[in-house]
């Protein structure tokens, strides 16, 4: 993603620089490179590990959750470093302004392109897998209530343990009852509520069975769950009530449809009829419960937020509502939630660090590394970006409608158009220090030098730790901090001991690894769809996958890249 003439000023508007060091950092050009090949590899297992994806396979295995977690938690917080890094190599190079041109080159338009095309192809790929994988349930209570074969649950539920009536299928966490309600099968709904059912028991992102009752504008059905000891008043489950349903556009109910059970409502019209019926049956039930017909708020902020000050309740109250949110091409979409750039989101961030750069270095004398190391300022400067660390992810998971499901360990996702404020400044703090990083100089990597003893403690230490302390705010803040400039360090060490020197291989890798992240998530989801049926185990699945991909990923970089005109677009000439 770098390149250019160190010789050229590049245009730049900035005063002179100088003492400018023209040595390239092999091992942190490597080290990038791996940073975004373990994005696909993490991408790949994210089918088996049991967190909230495109395609959920039914073959799980826990460790592969572990394993993302621990990734996740380190891998862009080291590859924004790295990123700063190199743009305060090329504004020290090029100029402030060459630096700003060549990141609009590698970046800003590459993103464009990808926008409008790797992205629609992600879309109507996950389409397909989505669907087969929604409308094709694994467990034998889910597939025969899929069926609407009474007898066959019925005789499920005698032979099975007692807790097969609450045991929540894989992918998206629903109880029987709840995926009866959305399969609208009411002789199931009637016999699971005999059983016991709970009414009130919520899926992953929150819904009950009420809730979804609603959504499909099924009156009869919230009836007979309300008779059963449901509550349309009562917030489960991410603070969401049968009658916040009733709010639900029309637009994201239909999505919630498709992404539960793999198609859309045949007829809206019907639905929307149904949800007014709804509406005025929940107004008189309200009238007789409690003397109004609009019910009385019995939502609240999720306990980890109420104990916040104000201003930083206002904040994510800001983050959760739909004040954002814009029509585009007849479609509702909330700039700060929705999943608009995907797997893009972190060269959005990138272009936005650098022209925050750029602004800074016009502000500010531009300086060089000095013609000797001053790595006696790594020690003072680290201790500045753990704080700023600490102090960023204490905003962490604290986001408590996000679209997108956080990870407890690592920074939250936003993948939206407009990133979330508390998302972009963690970043910035690694891009920044990486661009400071570059000015002292440190040739013999005399930051990552504790790396085998750095990356142990983070990983069996840290870690397991991090795990152990997730409802327990504080420790975990710091814990979380440290494990990943752990990480960061230990990585930026162990590349340095491996790849001082160019090598072919490793520069081809390099090289590939900016298109192989760009587009790796539609063969990813296809692999996925393709192994969703086979009754292999989830580790072979996963190796099987990756490897396909992977060849195919390097194959297209081979054909369609390295010689042509995307390849300089992406890498710049070839010198």
């Amino acid at each position: 993603m770098e390149s250019g003439n160190p010789n050229e000023n590049g245009g730049s508007t900035s005063p002179q620089r100088i003492n400018v060091d023209k040595t390239r950092r092999h091992d942190l050009d490597a080290l990038r490179a791996g940073a975004m090949l373990l994005g696909v590899c993490l991408h790949a297992m994210m089918a088996y590990s049991g967190i909230a994806w495109i395609v959920m396979d039914n073959r799980q295995n826990h460790i592969f959750q572990l394993v993302i977690e621990l990734i996740h938690g380190f891998r862009m917080p080291l590859f924004f470093l790295i990123s700063g890094f190199f743009t305060a190599m090329l504004a020290c190079r090029q100029g402030s302004g060459g630096m700003l041109k060549n990141r609009a080159a590698r970046i800003l338009i590459p993103f464009v392109i990808s926008i409008v095309t790797i992205i629609p192809l992600e879309k109507v790929v996950g389409i397909f897998a989505l669907t087969a994988n929604a409308s094709h349930p694994q467990d034998p209570i889910f597939k025969a209530i899929h069926q609407g074969d009474s007898k066959q649950v019925l005789d499920l539920l005698e032979k099975g343990p007692n807790a097969l009536l609450e045991e929540p299928e894989k992918r998206m966490r629903f109880t029987p009852l709840n995926y009866a309600i959305l399969c609208e099968s009411e002789p199931i709904i009637k016999l699971l509520l005999q059983r016991g059912a709970n009414p009130m028991a919520s899926n992953r992102n929150g819904y009950n069975s009420l809730y979804m009752a609603v959504l499909l504008g099924r009156e009869d059905l919230l009836k007979l769950l309300i008779e059963n000891g449901g509550d349309p008043f009562l917030a489960t489950g991410s603070s969401k009530s049968a009658w916040m349903a009733t709010q639900q556009p029309y637009d994201e109910t239909r999505t919630i449809i498709f992404i539960s059970k793999g198609k859309f409502p045949e007829d809206m019209m019907v639905l929307e009829n149904g949800r007014q019926a709804v509406i005025e049956y929940l107004k008189r039930f309200s009238l007789d419960q409690y003397g109004t017909p609009i019910p009385p708020e019995q939502t609240s902020r999720p306990k980890h937020i109420q104990g916040m000050p104000s201003w930083v309740q206002w904040y994510f109250d800001w983050l959760s509502s739909d004040q954002i949110v814009v029509d585009i091409a007849g479609q509702k979409i909330n700039l700060l939630q929705d999943a608009s750039l995907d797997h893009l989101w972190f060269l959005w961030f990138l272009w936005w660090l650098c022209v925050l750069h750029y602004i800074l270095d016009c502000l500010s004398r531009p300086i060089g590394p000095g013609a000797t190391e001053k790595t006696n300022f790594i020690y003072p400067g680290l201790m500045v970006a753990f704080v700023l660390t600490c102090c960023m992810q204490a905003w962490m998971g604290l986001d408590y409608s996000p679209k997108l499901l956080n990870f407890p360990v690592g920074p939250d996702f936003s993948p939206g158009l407009i990133p979330k404020p508390h998302v972009f400044l963690y970043y910035s703090v690694f891009f920044f220090f990486g661009s400071w990083y570059f000015r002292l100089g440190d040739n013999q990597c005399f930051l990552g030098r504790h790396w085998r003893w750095a990356l142990p403690i983070a990983m069996l230490v840290l870690f397991p730790l991090v795990l152990a302390t997730k409802d327990e705010r504080l420790p975990n803040i710091l814990l979380q901090s440290l494990y990943t400039w752990l990480m960061v360090l230990g990585s930026i060490g162990l590349a340095h001991c491996l790849f001082q020197r160019e090598s072919k291989v490793f520069r081809y890798v390099a090289d590939s690894s900016y298109w192989l992240y760009l587009t790796h998530i539609p063969p990813v989801l296809f692999m996925q769809w393709l192994l969703l049926f086979l009754p292999v185990p989830a580790l072979v699945k996963f190796t099987v996958g990756f490897l396909i991909t992977m060849m195919i990923l390097f194959a297209s970089y081979e054909l369609l890249v390295r010689r042509t005109v995307i390849g300089r677009i992406l890498n710049g000439k070839k010198k």
